[in-house]
């Protein structure tokens, strides 16, 4: 295993990192994921979670084996296992963990080392997802007196969707297709566990139907959510061992068609790469996906793991450090086509239904990100934005969206033609990334104006318009005048002079005969104000700038990224735990945000205008969290990864979804800026 990818735990840690989370994606949004000690402690832990309808139609194929050694001896049958799961009422069975030596993962394979004394073997799993394919491979290496032992191996295969926990019912219908391969079926889906064993020309699969009761998952209580559930096994592999070395391989593949190769029209890196730790790019590679639109394969980005799918925001927000800070410049044209293909009214699809993939566009802020990274990515590939060139895809939905914003579209999203800032929403909606909503209960309600909308409104069109090619002259000024409209209202509208900081949202005032009569300002400390300073183009007075970013330094940053919500809000929650209502009521009120660190650090870059000094403060912010990525410290957490999300006071303990994209793509992406200096066009 490469060094500079590898992880390793060994016997003294893993008490003190045995919930620390693993994860191997496999392009397809399926994935592999697991706890470092191989205790499932999720529903969503599993060696194979496939894709049925890339990247989504995520279903559980093979969650794991029950593993046992088996020795005959004079005094009769003696059994070990190496596996370990907890069951009602905190029972831990069969207890292998006990026997775990040491823990590796490379980001490609995941491996534990096992010791037996009373068998005098030493045993080592390896978990290995196909990359392209609904596919895992597990592979045993047994070393020592293996004469006279045999391994079984009990599969689960349970088929169900990824979000869903499984009862005892109808199990799945099974066949053995010969003496070494299962084929399992339900829902219409068929997956297959082959068996190989080179030496072991007696190993056969032995019909033993049983339903293992009561599996439970730690993770998920702490949640608040179902947290058990019942798994059917058809049988088991019965493996006679032999010599010094037995190596045993399962193969499990989803029976799905799997997609063909992309093909991307290929365009040379012309931006240079930023030397980044080589965790934090693999980390990177694992969001990025494949899609089918319209028949055609396309790039996308899964937001987070384990139950995100490629959203619009996140993936808008994401591409520039993921792909184009990294030099897939290729993948990154794909996708932001593919996004184009989507767009619907000016608005680009937020998420996508895991089980039928029907994009929903209730988003307001992923349609403006998506005009900075489309920016992003001509500036990158020197390209202009010409609707009738090369990037006629991307640039006609920038057009588009520029078009639908100015004169209205869905969910009330607009540019108020009396002052150039864009509203959008109602009480009943959250559009906007702090888009947490229960019961009923929009837990961050920013209907109206929310300053950041504005903030990319006005970066896109001047970033937008300015690309735009020499034929497109006069679009080019109308886009430019709105830019100036919008620049004149903002300060206007959103300055808080006894705060010295910018409000976060101007509600929409009505008269009793419900007419709008005016804008009522929110005097909540929230991080969003924080773009009007990082953005490339910035629609706030300079001299403005040092003054948000010190509020935004002094009240809401954290090692881990910036707090949703200052700590004296009566609002303000610091820890994200318990049932699923209070953590949605905690999730952008005061929980902290990785990503956020991106534009705080750009902000420190642009104020302190690139010089060593600001260089230097940026750093120090983001060290953290690349430490976080990149080591392996006691406690929760991800391997090479990082969280979506932190609570607000310390310990700061991560959670939300153990792998995030947007939380990876921000850190790679200010190391560019640290190490390159601006990005995009500056004001």
């Amino acid at each position: 295993m490469p060094d500079a990818l590898s992880t390793v735990c060994s016997a003294d840690q893993l008490a003190s990192r045995a919930e620390r989370e693993w994860l191997i994606a496999n392009g397809l949004g399926g994935f592999a994921l697991g706890s470092v000690d191989g205790q499932p402690r999720r529903r969503y832990h599993a060696w194979l979670i496939g894709a049925a309808s890339p990247p989504v139609g995520r279903v559980v194929v093979l969650h794991s084996c029950v593993e046992w050694l088996v020795r005959h001896g004079p005094g009769g049958e003696r059994r070990c296992s190496i596996s370990d799961f907890e069951f009602g009422g905190g029972m831990h069975s069969p207890g292998g963990t006990a026997f775990l030596k040491s823990f590796t993962h490379n980001g490609l394979t995941t491996a534990w080392e096992y010791v037996v004394p009373e068998f005098d073997l030493n045993i080592k799993r390896e978990v290995t997802p196909v990359p392209g394919r609904n596919a895992c491979t597990v592979c045993y290496t047994i070393i020592g007196r293996c004469d006279g032992v045999r391994l079984e191996l009990r599969p689960f295969m349970p088929l169900r969707d990824f979000h869903t926990l499984e009862r005892e019912q109808s199990s799945p219908a099974a066949r053995l297709e010969d003496p070494l391969a299962l084929r399992v079926g339900r829902h219409g889906l068929e997956a297959t566990l082959q068996l190989r064993a080179a030496k072991s020309v007696n190993a056969a699969f032995v019909p033993d139907s049983q339903w293992w009761r009561n599996f439970t998952y730690s993770l998920d209580a702490q949640r608040g959510q179902d947290c058990s559930e019942d798994l059917h096994s058809h049988g088991y592999w019965s493996v006679p061992l032999s010599g010094a070395r037995s190596d045993v391989e399962l193969v499990c593949e989803l029976a799905k068609p799997q997609l063909p190769p992309a093909k991307v029209a290929p365009i040379a890196p012309t931006q240079p790469i930023a030397k980044t730790p080589a965790k934090l790019m693999h980390a990177a590679s694992q969001f990025v996906v494949k899609r089918t639109i319209d028949g055609k394969l396309c790039t996308s980005i899964i937001a987070g793991y384990p139950w995100f799918s490629d959203w619009g925001r996140d993936t808008c927000i994401s591409l520039p450090g993921l792909l184009i800070c990294t030099g897939r410049l290729e993948e990154a044209r794909d996708c932001l086509e593919a996004f184009a293909r989507m767009v619907e009214g000016g608005l680009v699809p937020n998420c996508f239904d895991n089980g039928t993939g029907h994009a929903e566009y209730n988003t307001a802020d992923a349609s403006l990100w998506y005009l900075n990274a489309a920016a992003e990515y001509a500036q990158a590939a020197k390209l202009p934005l010409d609707p009738s060139g090369e990037l006629s895809l991307i640039a006609g939905a920038c057009l588009e969206i520029i078009a639908a914003y100015e004169h209205g579209t869905g969910f009330g999203i607009k540019m108020d033609p009396a002052d150039g800032l864009i509203m959008a929403g109602d009480a009943g909606t959250q559009l906007t990334w702090m888009d947490a909503k229960r019961d009923g209960v929009v837990f961050t309600p920013r209907h109206g104006k929310p300053v950041e909308l504005s903030a990319l409104w006005y970066n896109g069109l001047r970033r937008v318009g300015g690309l735009l090619p020499a034929s497109m002259a006069r679009r080019a000024r109308e886009i430019s005048d709105i830019a100036g409209w919008s620049d004149r209202s903002f300060e206007g509208a959103f300055w808080n002079e006894a705060g010295q900081c910018l409000y976060d949202c101007l509600a929409p005032r009505y008269s009793s005969d419900g007419l709008l009569v005016g804008w009522d300002p929110s005097y909540q400390l929230r991080p969003n104000q924080i773009f009007a300073v990082s953005l490339p183009f910035s629609p706030l007075e300079r001299s403005m700038h040092a003054a948000v970013l010190a509020k935004v330094k002094t009240y809401l940053l954290t090692p881990f990224g910036l707090r949703t919500l200052a700590q004296d809000d009566p609002a303000y929650r610091p820890r994200y735990e318990g049932p699923l209502f209070a953590r949605d009521g905690a999730y952008h009120n005061g929980t902290v945000w990785p990503w956020l660190i991106g534009p705080y650090a750009e902000a420190v870059l642009r104020v302190g205008e690139f010089s060593q000094a600001s260089r230097l403060e940026a750093t120090q912010a983001i060290s953290p969290l690349l430490d976080e990525c990149c080591r392996l410290g006691p406690g929760p957490g991800s391997v090479s990864q990082l969280a979506e999300i932190y609570d607000a006071e310390p310990p700061q303990r991560p959670t939300g979804c153990p792998a995030q994209a947007w939380s990876i793509a921000e850190l790679i992406r200010v190391t560019n800026l640290i190490e390159f200096g601006r990005a995009g066009t500056t004001p």
